[in-house]
């Protein structure tokens, strides 16, 4: 069968990454977050949303420039056009959003002082080329610049060390693909397109991450599964988990935990067939990240809820204790894609979740 005949050529990403793509020229102050790639001097280029970077600055304001020269506005499914979305916080301020331009004012008119930016890609069109160079379906950010008499400061310490990091694994749900739905084309100025209708920082990962104070990465590509290749060419995870994209090889980043939300797509596979890939994706992060927690979703829809703790089971009587099923049923009844309230609950039990059973920490708020 297709699904057994795969599996044989999987061993082969258990590798380990060559030439990984975070060689960085970039100043020190700059504290990347997420599947970037900064091979080249000031350019960091991702095809996740999610992926976020922070910087300290002196001054009255700040700006961020792009380069947009692959990106292509015209989106294919909705009538209108729209370059990908970003979303940032001053400080611990209200979040903003806007579309990449070559420069996009962030902040003016602050006060005296050090401040801080958290400046997130929101959103992609997921159908355009987003694994295979020209990546269109990506941001490639070159830099922030203070106002005048400003400047890049020292980070700080929490982001130099983290005290938890987290990666989460998933499809369009995970990349938080259309949790706008309702806003988008609704509410004036957010435009009914797919940048604009995604919204990474308001999906369930993101928000699970936030809550236990965690900096994380968010790997999700719409439509794909572990076999199944999705939406821009994105392959399936077991393909891509040893990528940032074609030609991009994964770094040596290593996270605390590392939380999989897979199978939504994959449902017809047989239980058994679906139990030895999960099976041999468990392995795969295993030997990826030696030291991680690694929990494993049902899915909320409920696909392969029997294979999934299956493959859990496996890996224990493999020895691997540091394995964690999580079942969500139950925690959802709305539509396939969360939107912001959806994703917003299932964060809160999911966090919760963690902080109990695999984290160990005391109750949230």
């Amino acid at each position: 069968m297709i699904w057994s005949t795969t599996l044989a050529s999987v061993a082969l990403l258990l590798l380990p990454a060559a030439a990984s793509c975070t060689a960085s020229s970039w100043p020190a102050g700059y504290r990347f977050f997420g599947r970037w790639d900064l091979r080249a001097a000031r350019r960091a280029v991702t095809v996740n949303s999610g992926s976020y970077v922070r910087v300290r600055f002196s001054g009255a304001g700040i700006s961020a420039a792009f380069d947009l020269s692959v990106n292509q506005p015209k989106c294919v499914c909705t009538t209108e056009g729209s370059y990908p979305t970003i979303a940032w916080r001053i400080d611990a301020g209200e979040w903003q959003e806007a579309e990449i331009a070559p420069s996009v004012k962030l902040a003016e008119g602050l006060g005296k002082g050090r401040h801080s930016v958290m400046l997130m890609v929101r959103g992609l069109d997921e159908h355009q080329s987003r694994w295979t160079p020209p990546l269109v379906a990506s941001v490639t950010f070159t830099g922030f610049t203070p106002t005048a008499g400003g400047r890049l400061v020292e980070p700080l310490r929490e982001w130099v060390k983290p005290a938890l990091t987290m990666e989460f694994f998933g499809d369009s749900i995970t990349e938080g693909v259309v949790v706008n739905e309702g806003r988008a084309g609704v509410v004036n100025g957010i435009p009914f397109t797919w940048p604009w209708l995604a919204d990474a920082r308001q999906s369930y990962a993101s928000q699970t991450a936030m809550a236990l104070g965690a900096e994380w990465r968010q790997v999700g590509f719409g439509a794909t599964g572990l076999l199944l290749v999705g939406s821009g060419g994105a392959p399936g995870a077991l393909e891509a988990f040893g990528s940032f994209y074609a030609g991009c090889p994964r770094d040596a980043w290593q996270p605390d935990v590392a939380v999989v939300n897979q199978g939504t797509n994959e449902g017809s596979i047989p239980q058994d067939e679906y139990q030895r890939l999960y099976t041999r994706y468990l392995a795969m992060i295993r030997a990826a990240y030696p030291k991680a927690k690694i929990v494993a979703l049902r899915p909320f829809c409920g696909a392969q809820e029997a294979a999934i703790p299956a493959a859990v089971d496996a890996r224990h009587a493999a020895g691997d204790a540091r394995v964690f099923y999580v079942d969500t049923a139950g925690w959802y009844a709305g539509p396939l894609h969360p939107d912001i309230a959806g994703s917003a609950a299932l964060a809160r039990k999911l966090a919760a979740a963690l902080r109990e059973r695999v984290l160990h920490l005391p109750a949230g708020p």
